[in-house]
Order: structure tokens, then sequence, then C-alpha cells
């Protein structure tokens, strides 16, 4: 299921959405008619439960909501982040000795141009994968270098700014790593779907009792959920769905980077 909620084409899940309610709403309106009359007498309650379902699950999907909505916020911060961390790196670079310098810099440049390519195209899994290889393989190489320089300068204060910044990129990678792979539970989407389709299937068999089916309001209430659930799911989608991350910083640094001598 977490598969196709987050990680399938995005106009999946909210065609079944969509279908699944319009269904819902139908089949009662189309096989509950004789039920139906026989709850004229109990008509307020029915008002009771289906007004307590409407709000729980406007409830449940505004929660889900504001949480994707504080995820996207996160790894768009994070994406300044790491873009800040790598520039000062980058510039702390010229405390190594020249050569060092050079090698530390262009090993940089890869690492960024490496992440940059991954967060463009995540849903190739290898890529990543492989990105994540390579991403290790290059923090231990600059870190290398530059814990060997701080051991042979140790009042070098240079050099620990160097090592300060490095560590912050190092640390921010974690934090896209852990961003970038991490979802609005899929229990919560689920209850959210569920108690959306209980509302729908609530408002077929109002439709029932009063033997009458305005189409266009059932449309606006169809389309509306889906709307509202599809753009919960997007926003947890950074790079797959239709509201993607901007990576303009990453690519700004980068650029900088392959330009400087």
């Amino acid at each position: 299921m977490t598969e196709l909620i987050f990680q399938s084409n995005p106009w999946v899940f909210p065609t079944l959405v969509l279908i699944l309610l319009a269904v819902a709403i139908e089949v009662p309106y189309r096989l509950a008619q004789p039920l139906a009359a026989k709850m004229t007498k109990q008509f307020d309650a029915f008002n009771a439960i289906q007004a307590g379902l409407f709000t729980l699950a406007s409830f449940v999907l505004g929660l889900s909501f504001a949480q994707a909505s504080a995820r996207f916020d996160t790894r768009r911060e994070l994406v300044i982040k790491e873009a800040n961390a790598i520039g000062t790196t980058w510039l702390r670079a010229d405390q190594l000795e020249p050569k060092q310098t050079e090698r530390f810099r262009r090993i940089l440049t890869n690492y960024t141009g490496a992440r940059l390519k991954a967060y463009s195209t995540p849903s190739d899994q290898d890529l990543y994968a492989r990105t994540i290889v390579q991403s290790s393989r290059d923090q231990d190489a600059v870190w290398a270098m530059a814990s060997s320089a701080m051991h042979a300068h140790q009042t070098n204060l240079g050099l620990s700014l160097l090592m300060e910044t490095l560590n912050d990129t190092i640390d921010v990678s974690a934090e896209q790593l852990q961003a970038l792979t991490t979802h609005v539970p899929t229990v919560v989407v689920e209850l959210t779907v569920a108690l959306v389709v209980l509302g729908a299937l609530s408002l077929g068999l109002r439709f029932a009792i009063d033997r009458a089916r305005p189409v266009f309001l059932s449309a606006i209430y169809v389309v509306a959920y889906v709307f509202v659930i599809s753009m919960m799911i997007d926003y947890d989608r950074p790079q797959t769905g239709f509201v993607n991350v901007n990576l303009n910083p990453l690519k700004l640094q980068l650029q900088l980077m392959q330009h400087e001598p």
C-alpha cells in the first residue's frame, strides 16, 4: 500500500479514491431505498451519526495534511541547509595545502553533483542507492584529508573551522536521507480514506432516504475530498508528485563550484 500511495504514478491513487467515493455514494442510493423507508423514524439519529462521521473525517484529514505540509517544509529547509554547508566547506577548503585543496574541492563538486542528480530522479531507486554509496565514499575521502591536516596542524583555527562545516555537511546528508525516505504513516492515510468513504456511504444512504440524488453536489463532494487527500499525499512525495521541493539552492551552489578555478 505504501508503494501505491507514495511511489506510483501520482494520478493512480487519486483516481482510485475518486472511483471508490463515487461507488460509495451510488451503491447505497441504488440498493438501500427499501431499507431507507424504514429509517425515516430514526432521522435525527442518522443525522447525528452522519455529522459525526464528516467531522471526524475532516479532523483526521486536517491533521494528516498539517503533518505532510510540515514534512515538505522540512525538506525544503534541508536543501538550503545542505547547499549552505557545502558552500562554506568549499570556501574553507583553502586552509589545506594547494594540492589538497584542489583534490578536496574536486571530490566535493562530484559529491554535490551526484546528490543533486539523485534528488532530481528519486524514482530511480538504483541511482539513489549508488548515490548513497558514492556519498559515503566521498565523505570518507574528504574527512580523511581534513582530519589528517588537522592532526598535523592542531592549532590552525582555519582547519578547525573546516572540520566543523565538513561535519555539518555530513550530518545534513543523513537528515536528507531520513526526510526523503519517511512519509506520513500509511495507516493514517488508510484511516483518512476509510472515514471519508464512510461519510460517502452515509451520504448515499441519505440520498436513498430522500429518493433524490443531486449529481452536481455529489460530484463536488467527491472531487473536493479527492483533491485534499491528493494534496496531502503530494506534499509527502517531495520529487515524484505535482508539488516538488525546489532544488535551486543546490543547483546554484554546484554551478558556482564548477566555475571556480
